[in-house]
């Protein structure tokens, strides 16, 4: 049997002499209490340390479970300086041993990092064919000469293979006298948008830290970029400051992806498993919503040193399965802090259904029996039905409100004007509208699954679930979730459109009030209620860095 074994992440768990070393059997589902030796070999294919781990079971980022994960324990005193490369072979005689392939989370979180008091370690690919090598060396001056040597010599190597960002050591040096004195922070969400926590923790920071070097990131022709150009320190997408910034940067926040925020021809696999580890900057990911379904999180895909998390039934969820475990810190969600109700009544219900992946217009449906025509479908039908009700438009009236719709980027081009009873039901366009502030002055939040649920729930606004196609939704679209609506959602569930009314109808006549059931529930979720997310979030990266010093 051929193993093609992926090294998904590294750990160093605190106060303890060990490395932690968890590799996946790409292509495999073992036999229960099956055994894997891990070797670590030197440059002359001699084992100078060794680990045995039994393999356990291992979940997807679709919910799909195989027994392929191995996690090694490597005695730190085991280790010597140098280079050693990983390999693992079946706890067999004789048994044939593969070098482990790093994945890109390995590599993109890779920096030298302290294995003991007294010595670094760091992850580094190999020049050539797949492998993972560790580099130590004792933290000497001796020991800090040879790192250096060494970094020029693989960078050589690199050069001889044609591997890409070989340039990144030249252009650091060159650069740095060009750089701001302190770390540099670069923040940001999608290249064009500034309206999420990504914004929301750049405020802060400049608010609370205005001579700090913390820059944000956005497009030149963004219609988003006056919201933070006030703020100062605002770099535009791919031009050169940026560029020299991303060599020097010892944190990307992204609410997204740090993906978005690299400059235009970086290609970003090979950023990933080539550049990351080279310039070692902190990665965080702030988040765009409570993460629902955590099998979709996984460390060795997007490899971040700090994940938020609004409190600590997700925390547990995305530490169960995701691999990582120090690095989800309960801080809450920056963009929280400016979540506060309105005092007065806005007289709007906010409508936000998600959309159905399973789900493609008919013009493009073809044969795979995965996908589900849009029209005439169980989505359409209650779409059309709600927005259409003469029902909906005679309540909408007697209570003097408005249903503000903001559909998915897949439903806005498919509603036409005729679909709607009233010209109290206004269909908005998602990529421009003021989310946040939609979130915070709603009266009522009608929706299916959609994340914001959260955002209301924690501003205090009540919520329906129109729930139509549970069935559909749970076959075609969705994974496991911590989060179950009929047992922790902020708000009745509902099957149909007169029941979906008939919910907005008993709020608008209670005067949007919560009832203490849902109120319990919130507070169950959320581990804070406050306005210091931002804060919290500030110190979690301050301390990321003085444990990374």
């Amino acid at each position: 049997m051929t193993l093609h074994p992926i090294c998904e992440y590294l750990d160093l768990p605190s106060g303890e002499p060990r490395l932690r070393v968890a590799v996946r059997l790409r292509f495999a589902d073992r036999p229960e209490g099956e055994r894997y030796l891990l070797r670590c070999v030197d440059r002359r294919g001699r084992p100078v340390a060794r680990a045995v781990a039994e393999v356990t079971p291992r979940v997807n980022t679709v919910g799909t479970w195989t027994r392929s994960q191995l996690v090694f324990e490597v005695p730190a005193g085991d280790l010597p300086d140098g280079s050693v490369r990983l390999e693992v072979a079946a706890a067999a005689p004789g048994a044939t041993a593969y070098p482990v392939q790093p994945s890109a989370g390995l590599l993109a979180a890779s920096r030298r990092t302290r294995l003991r008091p007294d010595r670094w370690v760091q992850a580094v690919p190999a020049a050539g064919r797949a492998a993972v090598w560790l580099r130590l060396a004792s933290d000497t001056r001796l020991g800090r000469l040879s790192w250096i040597a060494a970094d020029w010599l693989r960078e050589l190597a690199f050069v001889a293979h044609a591997r890409r960002f070989t340039w990144v050591r030249a252009a650091r040096l060159a650069t740095r006298p060009f750089v701001p004195r302190g770390p540099v922070w670069l923040v940001g969400e999608r290249p064009e948008t500034a309206r999420d926590n990504g914004r929301a923790l750049f405020e802060h920071l400049r608010t609370t830290r205005p001579d700090a070097p913390v820059y944000y990131v956005i497009t030149a022709d963004s219609p988003m970029r006056g919201a933070v150009e006030p703020l100062g320190n605002v770099v535009t997408h791919s031009s050169w400051r940026h560029r020299v910034l991303m060599l020097h940067a010892q944190v990307l926040a992204n609410a997204y992806s740090v993906k978005h925020m690299l400059p235009s021809r970086w290609h970003p696999g090979a950023y990933m498993k080539q550049a990351a580890w080279r310039t070692g900057a902190h990665r965080v990911y702030l988040k765009h919503g409570v993460h629902l379904s955590p099998y979709a999180v996984k460390r060795a895909n997007g490899g971040y040193d700090l994940l938020a998390a609004v409190g600590d039934r997700e925390a547990e969820a995305l530490r169960a399965t995701s691999g990582y475990d120090e690095e989800v810190v309960v801080t809450g969600l920056a963009r929280y802090d400016a979540l506060v109700r309105p005092a007065e009544r806005s007289g709007t219900v906010l409508f936000m259904p998600t959309w159905r992946r399973y789900l493609v217009p008919t013009l493009f449906s073809g044969n795979d029996e995965s996908q589900v025509a849009y029209e005439g479908s169980t989505y359409q039908r209650f779409v059309t039905d709600l927005l259409g009700s003469p029902r909906l438009a005679e309540l909408l009236a007697r209570h003097d409100l408005t249903l503000q719709v903001v559909p998915h980027y897949n439903l806005g081009s498919l509603l036409r004007a005729d679909d709607l009873a009233s010209q109290r039901v206004r269909v908005l366009d998602a990529s421009t509208a003021d989310i946040p502030g939609l979130l915070r002055s709603c009266d009522l939040l009608v929706t299916d699954y959609s994340s914001v649920q959260f955002d209301v729930a924690y501003v205090g606004t009540p919520v329906v679930y129109c729930q139509f196609d549970a069935e559909e939704y749970t076959a075609g679209h969705s994974a496991f979730s911590w989060f179950e609506t009929a047992r922790d959602g902020f708000g009745p569930v509902t099957r149909d459109v007169e029941g979906t009314i008939g919910a907005i109808e008993r709020y608008a006549v209670s005067g949007f009030e919560r009832e203490p059931l849902y109120e319990e529930r919130v507070r169950s979720v959320f581990a804070h209620h406050d306005r210091h997310n931002g804060e919290r979030l500030a110190l979690a990266i301050d301390e990321l860095l003085r444990r990374g010093a």
